[in-house]
């Protein structure tokens, strides 16, 4: 049986539709990449948060081996969230107050800011901190047969986000697409990414688990847990309501996932900085609906994400798209992504403002 929404047959084409080509804020948009700044002096402190972990020096900074100053000027360094920090060898306890340290990374291209970005921190001496990310283990094909094939854990591709959307977007999506703010995103506030842009997130993990009539899927990012019902019944699947109503079903070794009642959110389609915004946040109300369906290759190492997202308020027409995420070990941590609010908004602050959080 195939799940339906609205007049149209959601999933009739899924298996047809082709690939289209995380950050929480884009990083090109606020750095130069095309430069390196090195910055040397004493750390004052040391924010070990996600979406961005940053630190705040008391330094000089030099460019092409010139320095920028005289004496040592206050520089905020934006840099990974914990689980890219994580994967380094890097923790929250790893630079003391009073330290000296050397930064390497891509300076604000706005001048007039003394930050940067960077996740290269070297000791006084040159030699780095932390270590290099382990290599990944080789994984082998699951023991299951049939869709509990898709059970597991899966780490999604990167994918550049491009200069627009990919959605259809129909003129009220346009004009919020070209009214964008990053002042105003949902992103400053911790709001999770929507379903299935954060399907779109490099790096962080999905976990998909079966059990108890219900089928349990997690995204790293955000902290996101699903639980939907497998039968012909939708229900609130998280205690606030944040993804809608849902339902499952499996049929032969594909599961589906459909999904409505949304709360209208400010990036409901679309972040920024993933494909599906190409630049800029894409609203959602609470018309909107996706449909998810889920199948592994022959050897049981790829799962093929298809999805049908659609929302008349702000599309021309369903989009339809895929992401094939790669097998890792189930045993493979997921860090906790605790957002940080004061982190979030780092990029929205007035002139000025402090990247220390209030006393």
């Amino acid at each position: 049986m195939k799940l339906r929404y609205g007049s149209a047959t959601a999933l009739a084409c899924l298996a047809l539709c082709t690939a289209q080509a995380y950050a929480h804020h884009s990083v090109t948009a606020n750095f130069d990449p095309s430069r390196e700044i090195e910055i040397r002096g004493a750390v004052v402190a040391f924010n070990y948060v996600s979406p961005h972990a940053s630190m705040v020096i008391d330094g000089i900074g030099y460019e092409n081996g010139q320095a920028l100053s005289t004496t040592p000027e206050r520089w905020e360094i934006e840099s990974s969230a914990v689980k890219g920090l994580a994967a380094r060898g890097i923790k929250a306890d790893t630079f003391a107050v009073g330290e000296q340290i050397i930064v390497r990374g891509a300076p604000a291209r706005n001048t007039a800011l003394h930050r940067a970005n960077s996740s290269t921190f070297l000791h006084a001496d040159g030699t780095p901190f932390g270590s290099a990310p382990a290599p990944a283990a080789p994984v082998a094909a699951p023991a299951a047969t049939g869709v509990k094939r898709v059970e597991g854990r899966w780490i999604p591709p990167y994918q550049p986000e491009g200069k627009t959307s990919t959605l259809p977007l129909n003129a009220a999506g346009q004009a919020a697409w070209n009214a964008y703010v990053q002042a105003d995103s949902p992103a400053n506030t911790c709001e999770p990414m929507s379903i299935p842009d954060i399907m779109n997130a490099p790096s962080y993990l999905f976990d998909v688990r079966f059990g108890d009539g219900k089928v349990v899927l997690r995204n790293e990012a955000y902290d996101i847990v699903r639980t939907v019902p497998l039968g012909k019944d939708f229900a609130q699947v998280d205690p606030n309501g944040t993804w809608g109503k849902a339902r499952a079903e499996i049929d032969g070794n594909a599961l589906y996932v459909e999904s409505k009642d949304y709360p209208a959110s400010k990036w409901g389609l679309a972040a920024a900085t993933q494909i599906l915004g190409g630049g800029a946040d894409v609203p959602s109300s609470t018309k909107k609906t996706v449909v998810e369906k889920l199948t592994v290759s022959d050897d049981g190492l790829q799962l093929f994400y298809d999805y049908v997202v659609f929302d008349p308020m702000y599309m021309t027409h369903e989009h339809r798209a895929h992401v094939t995420l790669k097998r890792t070990a189930d045993d493979a941590p997921m860090v906790p992504y605790d957002c940080n609010k004061n982190s979030a908004r780092q990029f929205s602050r007035a002139a000025g403002e402090s990247l220390l959080p209030a006393q």
